[in-house]
This record gives structure tokens, C-alpha cells and sequence, in this order.
């Protein structure tokens, strides 16, 4: 297998910056790689993770001022490309944040602030400013990375041609009453379903109760989302295909048709 490296992300124009980066991580011993981030595609992230993926990423390096960490659009993709890589590798992948010039969190902070009750932000992990000797911590954490610590088991499985599959178990560790999965945000939405075993997209599936086009609301989101009760076994998942840029996700059990134990993941905090 390629050595393993650390993949700098630079949301930037700034060359010299990354540059600088690179040559810190490589007295370290860590062979660095890298790209700017490309704006504008919605599927953009999806050949990032893949082009991360085979070069080995270990660890993420996210070079921006704190204006361009925090915009959504941004945050969205990279909480996608976080989930893909981490799919494509088998392994959790941890990140830290760089910001050129000084400058504050002020402004990533804002946008992680969280209204609605146990939700889950999947960059509050990735986007803390990194600290003094964070070349070393990053060696560590390429080594030695740390699962981030969420109640639900997500994966992300993207395809040019086959779309981006969220893979879901509501409880991980134990057998799921059914599961339901929905999404908020403009333009986002759901086309198809499946379970089998977990790591892969299923060939075949039988959908037992399934339910399409539900809505309801947490908060002030509103979400469109899809369910089937099927008893979903530790080893399995539950898939939906993806339309868009989910801002947050509503995952849930389905026990007798009613949902439960209902979490909210962001995908921009």
C-alpha cells in the first residue's frame, strides 16, 4: 500500500501557505499531498475523496481563514468528503484546521452553534483551530486516529454513476427496529433505498413497510425523508441514495411504524 501522508485541503488562493505546511508535516516525517478545493460542483467532493483515498490520507490539513471554513456550502462538502474518505479507507480520518494569517474562530464557532437538541456536527472535530506543535499531532493522529464519537454508524458510498449512498445504523452495536432516514436542505432530497450487509451497497433488497415522501420537522428544519421497518442486524445498514446538499440529517428507528430515537447530524458544524 502507498506510505501514508497527510492530505492538505487548501480553501484558498494562497500557495505560499500550503507550501509552508507541506514542509513542516515533511520534517516530521509525514509525507504531505494535497489540492485546492474546488468550488462550485456539487459532486466535486466525491473525485476528492477518491483522489485522497488512493494516495493514502491519513490525516486532514484544512488551510482557510475562518471566512472560508465557515461557509456552508463549503462545510457541507467537506462533511461528504470526510464521510467518503473514511468509507473508501475503512478507518476513521481525523483533521485539524490551519488558519493563514492568524485571524479567529470567531466566525467558525457561529455557524457550529446548534439550536435543536442532540445533534450531531460532523466537522466539530475537524474544525478547531489547530494549536502550537500540530505537526506533531498530526504524525499522531495519522498513526493513531481517533473515531469520532457519534451515536449513529455513517458511511458514505459516492459514485459518478451510481450517486452518493448515505450508509446508516441507527444504534450501532445492536439489532435496529427499522430505520428512517431524513434530509433538510434546498434542493436535497431522497430516491431510493436498501438494506444489506454493512461496507458495501447491497445487490438486492426486500423492503419490508417502506415509506416514501415522509415530512415532518425538528425545530426549524424541515426535513423529506424515507423509512422501511426491517430489522436491521448489527453487520447491517440501512442505504439511501442522495440528491443535493443535505445540510442536516434526521436518523431514526422505525419500531411499529412509529419514529424514535430520532438524532440530528449537521453537516455544517
Amino acid at each position: 500500500m502507498t506510505e501514508k501522508c497527510a492530505w492538505i485541503i487548501n480553501l484558498g488562493h494562497d500557495d505560499a501557505s500550503g507550501l509552508q505546511v507541506a514542509a513542516q508535516l515533511s520534517a516530521y516525517g509525514l509525507k504531505p499531498r494535497g489540492q485546492r478545493w474546488a468550488t462550485g460542483d456539487d459532486k466535486a467532493w466525491m473525485a476528492h475523496a477518491e483522489e485522497a483515498a488512493r494516495q493514502n490520507a491519513s490525516v486532514i490539513i484544512l488551510l482557510g481563514t475562518p471566512a472560508e471554513l465557515s461557509a456552508p456550502r463549503t462545510r457541507v462538502e467537506l462533511s461528504l468528503f470526510r464521510l467518503a474518505l473514511q468509507t473508501h479507507r475503512g478507518a476513521p480520518v481525523n483533521g485539524m484546521t490551519l488558519n493563514p494569517g492568524g485571524g479567529t474562530a470567531g466566525a467558525m464557532a457561529a455557524a457550529a452553534e446548534n439550536p435543536a437538541t442532540n445533534r450531531i456536527g460532523l466537522l466539530e472535530d475537524w474544525l478547531t483551530p489547530a494549536a502550537a506543535g500540530w505537526p506533531a499531532k498530526a504524525v499522531a493522529r495519522a498513526h493513531a486516529p481517533t473515531a469520532p464519537d457519534w451515536p449513529v454508524r455513517l458511511g458514505m458510498h459516492a459514485h459518478e454513476r451510481l450517486g452518493a449512498w448515505l450508509e446508516v445504523h441507527p444504534q450501532p452495536g445492536a439489532e435496529a427496529q427499522g430505520a428512517c432516514v431524513g434530509v433538510a436542505g434546498e434542493g436535497a432530497s431522497i430516491n431510493f433505498h436498501a438494506v444489506g450487509p454493512a461496507g458495501a451497497l447491497p445487490e438486492r433488497s426486500v423492503n419490508e413497510y417502506e415509506l416514501q415522501g415522509i415530512q415532518f420537522e425538528i425545530g426549524e428544519l424541515a426535513f423529506n425523508a424515507w423509512a422501511l421497518q426491517n430489522r436491521i442486524a448489527p453487520d447491517q445498514s440501512y442505504f439511501v441514495r442522495v440528491e443535493g446538499l443535505p445540510h442536516c440529517l434526521a436518523i431514526g428507528t422505525l419500531p411499529a411504524g412509529q419514529l424514535e430515537e430520532v438524532h440530528v447530524v449537521s453537516l455544517v458544524s
